[in-house]
Order: structure tokens, then C-alpha cells, then sequence
């Protein structure tokens, strides 16, 4: 018994009992993970994780947040055969085996173009008959759809919107009654900037499927995307009543601080670690909520919790600017002490260096912050504030150089700044 993989022609064979397929979002940057068991009885999916939500791709209400993954076990009988849709375009799916991963292509061997891969249960004898062009004629309707929605799926995913949009026009034409038709080209309608299109189609989804959550989430998104955020808390609203999960409830915060409701978006993030105590991102979030309103306190203990459950560069920098918010000379020092900390572990944090500078400058070691203000700018030159810095910076630097002292170009180079020759 092995796992078959066929398309346009091409058979290969797998001996495996258990395999992961994983893919990435080539805009959003969404990893999505599937483990899967081979069994007599058919492709037995076991566990799904995704790690961020978003386009049309986030996780059942039943997921737990493990380590910033959404993780849940579907409940859901053997498959005979599972098609998996490929737009051709870059980033393809991942086929993992004892921590080894191979993209489709390696696996048939041939660079994959808009056709279907279909997976199943074989062996040498059985291997399915995979013939070119099988699918161009297929009719969009019954087995077929789901084929065809795979491959409009893949194609969004990919970030072939014109793809996926043109694919699902198709099946609506034929299916006016397919919501999950309707979801796919509302999504592929905000990837190609036309939010009043997607807002249509979700509005279509919604009347055809009123109870999915996501499909209110989804509608609010683009209701954001055109700054109505009072449509946006309306409809995450009835996301959360439908799914009262972490993801909603991070989309309503989200939108209660744009409508300026800090009360309630604290609320829901509360509400949201209540359900996930070791995500360390929530915490995050809440500080960053608490700093923006002044209540630098309570926004440092959150960080430091968010430091106890995952100690990364975008937490210590957080804390860091915090710190630097407090505006005394101790917190000044916490600050520079978290700043340095975030550059240890990410030396290309433009913003790290940015901030770090700000703190050397109000302890007035100028040429220091001229340096970390150069290297933000080496890092990211689009980082306005970091040159809006440097620059005021300059002047000062020029009137200690008329008064004997060193000038700012070799007091930066002293400072560590690594293309000294650019000033």
C-alpha cells in the first residue's frame, strides 16, 4: 500500500503511512499544515494547523491556540481521494515525510501547471490514470465543482486573484446556489482592490449560509478596507456571537480600537486570553492597547508575561518602547536594556535601532544615536522617522564638531555603524 500522486499524465508512488501537506500564503504569509495517516479504510486527515487567519482562510471555532498555530482535529471519516489544486504560479504544496519536505513538482517530477494533483491510496498495480487535458471539458457541476473550487482555492492562495475570480464566475454561472463560489471570489475580489465586488459576493454567501462566522469576518475585513469600521464591528459582532473563538475575537478588538473603543477592544482581548492564557501574541496585543493609552504599567506587566511564554525580539521591543515611554532615567535604562536585547536576537529590526537611538539621544550620547539612526536607515530606507531623527540629529552634531570635538561621521564609525563611508 503506498500514497499515489497523479496529474497530466504522471504517476508516482509514495511508500509512507504518515505525511504532513503544508503550504504558504504568497501574500498574506499564512502557513497552513495538514497531517494525514494512510490506512486500508482510505487518507485519514488527523490533524490541521494554521499559524494567522485571513483570507478566507482561518480555523473552526474548536481550534486552540498552541505557540501562535491554530491547531484542531477534524472529525471527519477516510477519503477516498483528495484533489489538490495547483495555480502554477510561485509557492506550491509541501509534502513532508520524517521532517523532509518536497514540493508537488519534485514529487512528480515535472513542473506543475493549472491541472489538479489527485491523491489517493494505491500501489504499483492500482496507481490511478492521471490523462492530459481529462479536466478541460468537465462540466462545472457535481463532482466536478468540488475540483474546480480546489483549483480557484489554489489559485487565490497562490495569488492568482484574476485566476481564481474568472474559476468561480464560472461555477456561480452554473451553481448560483454554490456559497463557497461566492466566498472564493469575494476573497479573490479584495486580493484585485475591489471591495464593493467583494462586499456583494459576501453578501450573497451570507444570505445563501447565514450561520458561517467566517463569512462575517470576511465581509468585515472588506468593510475596513473602505474605512467603514462601524459596518466592520457589526459584522465581527455576529462572527464572535456565531464563533465566540480567539481569532474573532482579535478581528473585533482590532476594529473597536479603530471606532476608538479601547474599553471594549481591552475587553475582548481579555476575553481572548481567557481562552488562550499561553499566547504570548495576546499579551502583546493587550500591552500594546494599554501603552497606546498611556498605561504604560499595565502594558509592561503584559509584556513581561508575553516575555515569560515566548522571549522574542518583537516583545523585548515592545517592553522596550514602554520603558522609553515612562520618560524617567531608570525606565530609560530598562528601555536601552530591552532595545539591546531585540537586536541580539534580530539584528535586522530597522525599528530596534530606531528606538534604541531615541534612548541614546535623550541620555546624550549623540554619536551613538547617530549610528543606530544609520543603521535603521541601511536596514530600511523606507523608515521616515529614522532619517527625520538623523537629521536633527545633524546640526548638533556639526556644532560639537566646530567646537574641537569629533565629528558626527567618526563618532558614528566609532559607534559600530558598518558602511561608515555612506556620511
Amino acid at each position: 500500500m503506498g500514497l499515489c500522486f497523479a496529474a497530466a499524465g504522471v504517476v508516482k508512488v509514495l511508500s509512507v503511512t504518515a505525511f504532513t501537506l503544508a503550504w504558504t500564503h504568497s501574500i498574506e504569509k499564512i502557513e497552513w499544515q495538514e497531517d494525514w495517516h494512510v490506512t486500508p479504510q482510505g487518507l485519514q486527515l488527523v490533524e490541521a494547523r494554521v499559524k494567522g487567519s485571513g483570507a478566507g482562510m482561518e480555523p473552526p471555532p474548536e481550534a486552540r491556540l498552541v505557540n501562535d498555530w491554530f491547531q484542531w482535529s477534524p472529525k471527519m471519516a477516510p477519503l477516498p481521494q483528495v484533489v489538490l489544486g495547483n495555480s502554477g504560479l510561485a509557492g506550491e504544496w509541501r509534502i513532508c515525510t520524517d521532517g523532509h519536505c518536497r514540493t508537488l513538482s519534485d514529487v512528480l517530477g515535472r513542473k506543475l501547471g493549472a491541472e489538479p494533483t489527485v491523491m489517493k491510496i494505491c500501489d504499483g498495480a492500482t496507481a490511478p490514470k492521471a490523462e492530459s487535458g481529462a479536466m478541460d471539458n468537465a462540466a462545472i457541476a457535481g463532482e466536478h465543482a468540488a475540483v474546480q473550487l480546489a483549483l480557484a482555492r489554489s489559485d487565490y492562495a497562490k495569488g492568482d486573484f484574476e485566476g481564481a475570480r474568472a474559476i468561480t464566475s464560472d461555477i456561480i454561472q452554473a451553481r448560483p446556489e454554490d456559497a463557497d463560489a461566492f466566498e472564493i471570489r469575494g476573497n479573490a475580489w479584495v486580493g484585485l482592490k475591489n471591495y464593493e465586488k467583494a462586499l456583494d459576493d459576501y453578501d450573497a454567501a451570507i444570505r445563501l449560509t447565514p450561520k458561517v462566522a467566517r463569512l462575517y469576518a470576511s465581509r468585515a475585513a472588506a468593510f475596513g478596507r473602505l474605512r467603514n469600521f462601524r459596518m466592520a464591528v457589526r459584522d465581527y459582532t455576529e462572527a464572535v456571537r456565531l464563533d465566540h473563538s480567539v481569532a474573532r475575537l482579535l478581528d473585533r478588538a482590532i476594529a473597536f480600537r479603530k471606532v476608538r473603543r479601547t474599553d471594549l477592544a481591552l475587553d475582548d482581548l481579555t476575553d481572548a486570553i481567557g481562552l488562550a492564557p499561553d499566547s504570548a501574541m495576546l499579551y502583546r496585543e493587550r500591552g500594546e492597547v494599554y501603552a497606546r493609552n498611556n498605561a504604560y504599567d499595565r502594558a509592561i506587566a503584559d509584556y513581561n508575561t508575553a516575555i515569560r511564554l515566548d522571549p522574542v525580539a518583537v516583545s523585548f521591543l515592545d517592553r522596550g518602547m514602554a520603558y522609553y515611554l515612562k520618560g524617567n532615567k531608570a525606565d530609560l535604562d530598562h528601555a536601552l536594556a530591552d532595545y539591546d536585547r531585540a537586536i541580539a536576537l534580530d539584528d535586522r529590526m530597522a525599528l530596534a535601532y530606531n528606538n534604541r537611538g531615541l534612548a541614546l539621544r535623550d541620555k546624550g550620547e549623540l554619536g551613538r544615536a547617530y549610528a543606530d539612526f544609520s543603521m535603521a536607515l541601511q536596514l530600511n530606507p523606507d523608515l521616515t522617522v529614522a532619517r527625520e531623527h538623523r537629521d536633527a540629529l545633524t546640526p548638533q552634531m556639526a556644532r560639537l564638531a566646530g567646537k574641537g570635538q569629533k565629528s558626527h561621521t567618526t563618532l558614528a564609525c566609532a559607534a559600530g555603524i558598518k558602511d561608515c563611508n555612506r556620511h
